[in-house]
């Protein structure tokens, strides 16, 4: 940069200074030329020159060669002097005085050569001259010297309007060549300022949203704290989730989610105080610290706006969404003393908030954390398990109600912990699908169970469980082809258990997979039939072979009126679309004798035995033969 200056301060420097000098040369180029013609004339006129220095008032006869060479209008005087250098004759307009002293006017001979002198004045009629000395010769030798004072306004006005065009054109350039580089300079240095900014933004901010991200929540946070344990306070940490998003997201484009989100998390922000701050953490999950509390009203208190926030619908172009959130709390100091405890204690919280159904808000207790950690120790067994292969498949039989005999049997997957013992599906299900191990899991359970039924005597058809996990990611209709090329069990004796709950979102998708399964050969069941919402839409859209009445239902069926009529519609049902019923969970004799007169083709249950594995000492059927106890009807 200093040396762009230093060469811009050269080029001004040389734009004034030149073009004065070339000026000046110019004119005093023009002036030697006029001086060399005006001679050439004068001692080519010899008979003139006699004249005007015999008779000097024959003088003025000179002018006659300043009009041959086209100067007369230019010669503001003219003086002739003779050889001792004593002035013969002055010309010149009486108006234009000429000081020997100030315009330079010489004495004496001059060289054999014409010589020329350049004036200029300010404010002046005439700003410049040239006076001309030219040596006046006859016979060969100098006689005089005639002086001509030739205008050189015109001239040096002209030259002077050129070389300020010049300038002008050289400082626009210049201005142009420096004002490009400098403009570029500060463009990029402020292109870089604001994308240093924007950086620095997104460092802390959360670029959908506009609120605080993770990282600038925690420096919040850890600051508060240290504020509250100065000011002995209080701070709430709260975890917030949109309940239920992944169903708005799944019903919209993903531009209208992230619309929602923002909406959700400008309310968030209207329902805060002075002092408190929200951020967003994760796709729908938002973090709020309310700070300077005295008591837990101050939290109700928020979370009563917050609701009210939320009371009205988001509205994003024609579509209305409703939303709630689920709040898991932590206090502080009693909940954790440092941010990153008490955000941990928070979203303990607020897990059990979202596992009892939602729209509520849950303040963390000691247990949550123990139970967390128990789930956490559970999943890391459930990893060394499966390497292990510390499990174990029984089958429950199912059973004709109006023959008697066994038609099937449904794979139930049993753990051996080599600590633990026994341990219940209800202690490790639930875990395998929130970790994804339900994935692993459930192939080797369809694996195994193959595996044992095509061992049996007896063709029984086998029933395994299938988790919505296994619907996602990897195509399950060639995980079902292989393990059946693999065990040889024919796709008839393999029936397939799904949940609504599979149903509920992508529904598409699902029902495309589930049609891949049926062109196999295998069986479809809906188990857990009448705990949804919307059942019979999904019979009609799919036809399922067989579905299976809740053990809920067939439990409280003998006591509750409205359970045997749930029950009854339910096997009156599959019989109109010619689908297979079983009932769940039949314990006892009467439930099974009401079973039979509502017309339920098949049962299973604790009734006819407990679940086993297959009898390696049975030489028929591998599978514990258990015939139904007479009913009481």
């Amino acid at each position: 940069m200093a040396a762009l200056v230093l060469l811009c301060a050269l080029t001004v420097l040389a734009a004034f200074v030149a073009p004065s000098e070339i000026g000046k040369m110019e004119l005093e180029l023009e002036a030697s030329t006029a001086a060399t013609r005006i001679g050439a004339e004068l001692n080519g006129e010899r008979g003139t020159l006699i004249d005007a220095f015999a008779r000097p008032a024959l003088a003025p006869h000179l002018s006659r060669i300043f009009d041959k060479l086209g100067y007369e209008h230019r010669v503001l005087r003219y003086e002739l002097y003779d050889h001792a250098g004593n002035l013969s004759f002055a010309s010149g307009h009486a108006e234009l005085t000429f000081d020997p002293n100030v315009d330079g006017a010489p004495r004496g001979l001059p060289s054999t050569e014409p010589t020329v002198t350049l004036h200029n004045r300010s404010n002046a009629a005439v700003s410049h001259f040239a006076v001309l000395a030219i040596p006046a010769h006859m016979s060969g030798q100098p006689n005089g010297t005639l002086l001509v004072y030739l205008d050189q306004s015109e001239q040096a006005n002209a030259l002077s309007r050129y070389f300020g065009l010049i300038t002008a054109v050289t400082m626009l350039l210049l201005g142009a060549g420096v004002a490009t580089p400098i403009a570029l300079a500060w463009t990029r240095n402020r292109q870089r300022r604001e994308a240093e900014e924007r950086l620095r933004y997104f460092e802390t901010h959360d670029p959908l949203t506009g609120l605080s991200n993770r990282k600038a929540f925690d420096d919040l946070l850890s600051n508060a704290m240290a504020t509250m344990q100065r000011n002995r306070t209080h701070i709430a940490v709260l975890c917030l989730d949109v309940d239920k998003f992944h169903e708005i997201n799944d019903a919209v484009d993903l531009a209208t989610g992230d619309a929602v989100l923002r909406e959700v998390g400008n309310r968030v922000r209207s329902a805060l105080r002075t002092g408190d701050f929200v951020a967003r953490r994760s796709s729908d999950e938002f973090a709020v610290a309310v700070v300077d509390i005295d008591n837990l009203g101050e939290v109700v208190a928020f979370m009563e706006r917050l609701a009210e926030a939320l009371r009205l619908p988001v509205r994003i172009a024609d579509k209305e969404f409703m939303c709630t959130m689920s709040a898991g709390i932590a206090l502080a100091p009693n909940d954790g003393d440092t941010a990153p405890e008490l955000l941990r204690h928070a979203d303990i919280a607020l897990a059990r908030a979202k596992a009892e159904g939602g729209q509520r808000m849950r303040f963390f207790e000691e247990s949550m954390d123990k139970a967390l950690q128990r789930r956490r120790t559970v999943a890391h067994d459930l990893r060394l398990a499966l390497r292990r292969e510390e499990f174990e498949v029984v089958y429950q039989s199912q059973f004709n109600l109006v023959t008697g005999e066994q038609t099937g049997v449904e794979a139930l997957v049993r753990w051996h912990h080599p600590v633990h013992g026994k341990v219940a599906p209800t202690h490790f299900i639930s875990v395998a699908e929130e970790t994804g191990l339900i994935v692993p899991l459930g192939e080797w359970v369809l694996r195994r169970a193959c595996s044992d039924a095509v061992t049996w005597s007896k063709p029984l058809t086998v029933a395994v469980n299938l988790s919505p996990a296994q619907f996602r990611g990897a195509d399950v209709a060639e995980t079902v082809a292989h393990v059946l090329r693999e065990t040889g069990l024919p796709p008839e004796r393999l029936e397939l258990e799904i949940t609504e709950s599979l149903l509920i979102n992508d529904t598409e998708e699902v029902f495309g997979k589930l049609n891949r399964l049926r062109q196999l050969g295998v069986k479809i069941v809906m188990d857990d039939f009448g705990t949804g919402y919307s059942s019979f839409s999904y019979l009609a859209r799919f036809a399922f072979d067989k579905i299976k009445i809740d053990r809920e239902f067939v439990r409280n069926m003998p006591r509750v009126p409205a359970m045997q009529a749930i029950v009854k519609t339910i096997i009156a049902l599959g019989k109109s679309l010619g689908v297979t019923v079983t009932a769940e969970g039949v314990e006892s004799e009467e439930q099974a004798a009401m079973l039979r007169d509502f017309g339920c083709p098949q049962a299973q249950g604790f009734l006819y035995g407990q679940p086993g594995a297959p009898d390696a000492t049975d030489k028929g059927a591998k599978v514990t033969q258990l015939k139904p106890r007479p009913s009481a009807a």
